[in-house]
């Protein structure tokens, strides 16, 4: 090789190491400005994703409280249940898994390949599975597919108070009724601890301790009665089906204070059963359902024009015989009346009668009322999906909306503001704010929350609302519409209600809602009483569907509640022709009699249950005819033994 061959292959090397080391020297500058970039600009991003990838954070579902009715009983807890899940990148075969897996946990095959074939290291499979499904999975013994214990709402009554309670969805937070309201103290706190993990999701090392017991939730005391819940709900139902009606709802309140005794829907709710039942029942129609009250709205202008002293009880009104002229309508009452007192007009009901007081008591004046009563406006229950109704300004209002408001048409009102309206006549003319919560208390005893009784204002005075309270009693009384609301042994008061169901711009002419509220007893009200029957068709009237509804609730909640008839108010009673016979007379006053000839424990008037405990602590047997209260007794005294015939 001469000199200059071997001066050109230098000059080549050097050129090519030159070469390379420039190319070495751009990529470590490259890879410096890489890292540096990310470092300064993609760190936190990159280090989130390294910890999902290789920490892993399990969270404990805190027990969440148990809610307890106003007498102690258990409506609603949390109870162990299991859920499967699966971890897909330990699973061998997920091809063959998928079919037994499927049938094991009864699911379609392709939502379980979805499951199984997620890039996800966990997924649940089925959450809160059967005992049987549990075994079937435990049987399968696929590696990648376990159980996991987690806390399941149970509601040990079924579907009683099922739409005031609510329910509870998967993960633990309520969406409705008082598991939604109170969610945040019936939940609980939940806490989670850390875990690193391997590429196969195995845990490797745990951060903090993972076994520790989670605090649970607050227990929730109801005002509910579950015993005044259950007669509510029995003789709903059997009303809403003996008139072939499309719904009901009952709401009973303590007047004093506010609390909510009972408060039923049909048809019912189980929350048990939510995901089988249609949405429709999951409404607390109570606070999330308006309607035209009809009559029942008479009570609210009698107050009115009571207050305002615009007529007294006795003022005569001519009431037309049955058609008036008003607002360029023609008003109509069901019967032909003449001159009527302003309590008889209450007592049957009289449409042209209201409107002619409702007339000089004046729109604004009434309008003001209304308001008052708190129609227009929310109670404020502690439950969610309350609605205000419809209560339009007087300025709004045509010539007849200020007749046809005196009689309940053209309103649109809840039934709590129902029911609270008139608590405000039962209680001496005070606005109460209405509650279901009575206290929420942690496990340790510690009272977190308490509702006291609660005045949002005085809507009249109460020699008013003593007044009204008399005129409502004549309702309940001989000659008035409410006839069948009347108990043995207690005076009710209350008025009775039947209105069209607004329908394309104007009324139907075939649906109706029937209505009753009361209080009782009348003087001294344990409670007022709301039965609303939705769409009845084998009769329509609220005296002859609601009223009855009313007493069927009222006569066996008083004497749960421990309430004694008045004795002046019990049948008279006296013998019959055939001797050891009592017969019950049609009067409403007088003191109970012996059973003169006849001997034996005087039964009249008592429940079938009263009546048969009674016997027998006086070692006598029973032979019943009938159901409901004992109208009729006779004893066979050779067989020592009361024939008792009973009706409802």
């Amino acid at each position: 090789m001469t000199k200059k061959e071997a001066q050109d292959s230098s000059d080549r090397f050097r050129s090519r190491l030159r070469l390379t080391g420039g190319l070495l020297l751009a990529v470590l500058v490259a890879l410096a400005l890489r890292a540096i970039h990310l470092q300064a600009f993609d760190g936190e991003r990159l280090a989130r994703l390294g910890e999902k990838q290789h920490l892993q954070e399990r969270i404990f579902v805190p027990e969440r409280g148990t809610i307890f009715s106003r007498n102690g009983d258990s409506l609603a807890i949390s109870v162990e249940s299991r859920s499967v899940y699966v971890r897909p990148r330990r699973l061998k075969s997920a091809k063959e898994t998928v079919p037994a897996v499927a049938r094991a946990l009864n699911m379609k095959r392709r939502d379980v390949r979805r499951k199984v074939t997620s890039d996800k290291p966990f997924v649940w499979l089925k959450r809160q599975v059967t005992p049987r499904e549990v075994q079937r999975v435990r049987a399968l013994k696929v590696e990648g597919i376990g159980l996991s214990d987690e806390p399941k709402r149970y509601y040990p009554q079924g579907h009683l108070a099922g739409q005031a309670l609510g329910l509870v969805g998967r993960d633990a937070q309520g969406l409705e009724g008082v598991e939604r309201s109170y969610d945040g103290y019936i939940r609980g706190k939940a806490h989670s601890s850390v875990a690193e993990r391997d590429a196969l999701g195995r845990r490797v090392l745990v951060t903090g301790l993972d076994d520790f017991k989670t605090r649970p939730g607050a227990d929730v005391r109801l005002t509910l009665d579950t015993t005044l819940q259950h007669l509510a709900e029995k003789h709903l139902e059997a009303t809403v089906k003996r008139f072939r009606a499309k719904g009901g709802t009952v709401v009973m309140a303590d007047p004093f204070t506010g609390g909510i005794l009972a408060l039923a829907s049909y048809p019912f709710f189980d929350p048990n059963q939510f995901r089988r039942q249609d949405r429709d029942r999951w409404r607390i129609r109570a606070v999330t359902d308006t309607y035209e009250p009809g009559s029942v709205f008479k009570a609210v202008l009698a107050a009115a024009a009571l207050e305002d002293g615009v007529v007294g009880r006795e003022d005569l009104i001519f009431c037309e015989f049955g058609r008036y002229r008003y607002g360029g309508r023609t008003i109509h009452d069901f019967k032909e009346y003449g001159w009527l007192s302003f309590a008889r007009v209450l007592q049957l009901s009289s449409n042209i009668g209201v409107t002619k007081v409702a007339d000089k008591l004046g729109k604004e004046r009434y309008h003001r009322y209304i308001r008052r009563f708190g129609f227009g406006e929310k109670t404020g229950i502690d439950l969610p999906g309350e609605v205000v109704g419809t209560v339009r300004p007087p300025s709004r209002w045509r010539p007849i909306d200020l007749a046809t408001a005196s009689f309940g048409q053209g309103i649109a009102v809840t039934p709590l503001q129902m029911v609270m309206a008139f608590s405000a006549v039962a209680n001496g003319g005070l606005l109460m704010r209405p509650h279901l919560v009575d206290r929420v208390v942690d496990k340790d005893g510690k009272v977190l929350l308490r509702h006291r009784p609660e005045v949002v204002r005085r809507v009249v005075s109460r020699a008013t609302a003593r007044a009204v309270a008399g005129i409502l009693k004549g309702v309940v009384a001989e000659g008035g519409t409410g006839t069948r609301a009347a108990l043995a042994g207690f005076e009710a008061a209350g008025k009775t209600g039947t209105s069209q169901k607004a329908e394309k711009g104007g009324y139907s002419k075939t649906k109706r809602i029937a209505s009753f509220v009361g209080f009782v007893p009348a003087d001294e009200p344990r409670f007022v009483l709301l039965t609303l029957v939705d769409e009845p068709t084998v009769n329509v009237y609220g005296g002859v569907v609601a009223a009855p509804l009313f007493r069927r609730i009222a006569a066996p909640a008083l004497h749960s509640l421990g309430v004694t008839p008045n004795p002046r108010l019990l049948p008279e009673v006296s013998p019959g022709r055939d001797r050891g016979v009592i017969r019950v007379s049609r009067k409403t006053r007088g003191h109970r009699k012996s059973t003169g000839k006849g001997g034996g424990p005087n039964l009249i008037g008592l429940s079938m249950r009263e009546a048969v405990d009674k016997a027998k602590r006086l070692k006598f047997s029973v032979v019943l005819r009938g159901h409901g209260y004992v109208t009729e007794q006779r004893t066979d005294h050779a067989n020592g033994r009361l024939l008792l015939t009973l009706k409802d």
